[in-house]
């Protein structure tokens, strides 16, 4: 999928919602849809439904679209979908795409590519729509906008975003556990009169409230860094952390994080956890998973002067 084309619209959760993906011209280049559903599954009509809803979007004065319902966007062989079904459209612009039921997640999706006449629109939308997946297979799911690109464990939902000119903000929670994923560009603006140790002490509270945490410089895949640790405050959450434990249920008790600074992206990175002690070992290889340049694995983790 194009780099120049970002999120412009998304609501919903893992069960129903809608994502629509802009150019830099703000025209309309993806539309996603979702929605949970069990037994069976009239592809057919869900289309139907939807390219009808299309023709009543139109603005006033445009003709009707024009619509192919025997088109092959893409193979039912390369999506692994039985009933997949595609479709096509022409009027101002083209769209290309394509629905199908998964009986393993259980969701019906429709897929659509918008591009210009004079675009291969077809071949487009058979790039976008066959290198998608409508669930994990690992385990694992991918979360990415705007170049902040992360894998977590699957049982995690999005909690919270925040998409702000300088900072990008995932939040994932499940049962009590959360994960945080951020980044900020301009570092050498942020760490012009302060190292990063200082600088995750005064901004990293901020995600682990009524948590007293603890900050130690080291190497984070060969960049500078600061390693986060922390517990709650409060003994009250310690004695509930011991009976559950007892009780031999999981209870979201540590924190665990790294803060670093790629200098060559000129950004900073956060990734930590409140996780339940057993589950730390999970929240290195989400903070693995960022995509991120490998800094000098032979690099001092901070010289003792500010990292600018």
């Amino acid at each position: 999928m194009p780099e120049s084309w970002d999120i412009a619209a998304i609501n919903g959760d893992r069960n129903q919602g809608y994502m629509r993906l802009d150019d830099q011209q703000n025209m309309p280049r993806v539309e996603i849809k979702w929605q949970k559903a069990k037994g069976f599954v009239n592809v057919e009509s869900v289309i139907d439904g939807y390219l009808k809803d299309l023709n009543k979007k139109r603005k006033r004065g445009e003709a009707e679209i024009e619509v192919d319902r025997n088109c092959s966007v893409v193979s039912k062989r390369r999506m692994r979908k039985r009933d997949l079904t595609c479709f096509a459209w022409q009027g101002a612009i083209e769209g290309y795409g394509a629905g199908w039921y998964c009986e393993e997640c259980e969701r019906v999706m429709i897929v659509q590519v918008m591009a210009l006449p004079e675009e291969d629109g077809m071949e487009l939308a058979g790039q976008v729509i066959g290198e998608m997946e409508d669930h994990p297979r690992d385990g694992w799911l991918l979360w990415s906008t705007y170049g902040l690109t992360l894998e977590a464990p699957e049982r995690f939902e999005m909690s919270e975003q925040k998409l702000m000119a300088g900072l990008i903000e995932f939040h994932l929670a499940n049962a009590g556990e959360e994960i945080v994923a951020a980044r900020w560009g301009m570092a050498n603006i942020a760490l012009r009169s302060r190292s990063l140790e200082r600088w995750a002490q005064s901004e990293i509270g901020q995600y682990h409230k009524s948590i007293k945490l603890s900050f130690e410089e080291t190497t984070f895949r060969g960049h500078p860094a600061v390693n986060v640790t922390g517990y709650f405050a409060n003994p009250l959450r310690h004695l509930q952390s011991f009976v559950m434990h007892i009780l031999g249920k999981p209870y979201p008790e540590a924190v665990r994080g790294w803060v670093w600074h790629s200098e060559q992206e000129n950004r900073i990175y956060y990734v930590g956890a409140l996780f339940d002690e057993d589950n730390m070992e999970l929240i290195e290889r989400v903070a693995n998973s960022i995509a991120c340049p490998e800094g000098d694995a032979d690099a001092p983790a901070d010289s003792g002067e500010p990292i600018r």
